[in-house]
C-alpha cells in the first residue's frame, strides 16, 4: 500500500474536519501534521510530496478523528503557547486564550516601579499566568491558588518546566483563602469562572463538552445568574491582601465590565477601568486599592 504524502494527508484531513463543522479545518489539519511529524510549516510547504510513515499516519489520523469529534487541539497535542512560551495542557484546566495574555502585559506595566513584587494568581489553572509573570520578573515572588487539585498537579509540571519552584508557590483552596497574610501583595490577577451555569449548554462543543465545568462556572451556584458573582468576592477579599496602591486585574466576560467596575468603585477602589481585547470587547478590569 502506497504511503500518503503530506499533501494527500492534509487534503483528506481538511475535508474530514470541514464535514465535522470545525471552524478552521485547513489550519487545524496543518497544525496536527506539524505536531505529528515534529516539523514546521515551511517544512510541509517545501516537501508536499514527502511520504508519511505508517506510525506517523496512525498518529495523525487518530488526532484528526479526535478533532472531528470537536476535541480542542491543545487537548490532543497536550500543549498550548501562552505569552511566547509552551505550556503543558490537559482537560483538568482551561485552554489558555490569547486575550488572557492581557493580564500578564498589564500586570507587568503595573509592577514597573515595584523592585521585588509579590504577586498572587487566583484560579491559576495550568499556571500560565503565574509562570509568565515569574519568568518576566525574575525578582518577583509569586503565589498561585486553585480549587482543583488536578489543575495544580498540571500547574506544578509547568512550574518545574521553567525552574520556578523556588519563587512560585502553588496553593490548594478557594480563591484567596490559601494566601499568606504576613506581607501584602503588589498585584493580584485572576481569570475566574465567569459563565453562568444556565449558559453552559449553549457554548461551542469544544468548550461545553471538553473544558472543565469547575473552571467555566465554578462550584454549583458560584457564578450566579449573570456569571459575575465571583468578582464581588474577589474584589472584597482582595482588600485584605493588597498593599496600599496595589492593583487587582480581573479578566471578565462579554457584558460584565460595567458591573465589575461599579462593584470596585463601591468598595473604594481607585482608577477602576476596562481594557479592550483585540476584538474591542472590554476584557480586563483594573482597580487600585486606596
Amino acid at each position: 500500500m502506497k504511503n500518503l504524502t503530506v499533501q494527500e494527508a492534509l487534503t483528506r484531513a481538511t475535508a474530514m474536519l470541514a464535514a465535522a463543522e470545525v471552524e478552521t479545518p485547513r489550519l487545524d489539519a496543518r497544525l496536527m501534521l506539524e505536531w505529528t511529524l515534529k516539523c514546521r510549516r515551511e517544512d510541509l510547504a517545501r516537501e508536499p510530496e514527502r511520504e508519511i510513515g505508517e506510525r506517523e499516519r496512525i498518529i495523525f489520523e487518530k488526532a484528526v478523528a479526535l478533532r472531528a469529534l470537536r476535541r480542542p487541539l491543545p487537548y490532543i497535542t497536550g500543549e498550548q503557547y501562552f505569552y511566547g512560551r509552551p505550556f503543558k495542557i490537559n482537560r483538568a484546566v482551561l485552554i489558555p486564550r490569547p486575550e488572557t495574555e492581557m493580564l500578564v502585559s498589564l500586570g507587568l506595566e503595573k509592577l514597573s516601579q515595584a523592585p521585588q513584587p509579590r504577586i498572587a494568581d487566583i484560579g491559576t489553572g495550568s499556571g500560565c499566568i503565574a509562570v509568565s509573570l515569574a519568568c518576566e520578573r525574575p525578582e518577583a515572588r509569586v503565589w498561585a491558588t486553585d480549587l482543583s487539585g488536578d489543575a495544580l498537579k498540571l500547574a506544578r509540571k509547568n512550574v518545574v518546566r521553567y525552574d520556578l519552584t523556588d519563587r512560585l508557590t502553588l496553593l490548594h483552596g478557594d480563591l484567596l483563602a490559601p494566601l499568606p497574610r504576613d506581607t501584602p501583595f503588589d498585584l493580584i490577577v485572576s481569570n475566574p469562572p465567569y459563565i453562568a451555569e444556565h449558559e453552559i449548554p449553549h457554548l461551542q462543543p469544544e468548550v461545553r463538552d471538553y473544558e472543565p465545568a469547575l473552571a467555566l462556572s465554578g462550584a454549583p451556584g458560584a457564578t450566579g445568574d449573570d456569571g459575575a458573582a465571583l468578582y464581588r468576592r474577589l474584589l472584597q477579599d482582595s482588600l485584605g491582601y493588597l498593599r496600599p496602591n496595589g492593583w487587582i486585574l480581573l479578566e471578565v466576560g462579554q457584558g460584565q465590565a460595567d458591573t465589575v467596575i461599579a462593584w470596585a468603585e463601591s468598595l473604594g477602589y481607585l482608577d477602576a477601568a476596562a481594557h479592550d481585547d483585540m476584538s474591542g470587547i472590554p476584557r480586563v478590569i483594573q482597580a487600585r486599592r486606596s
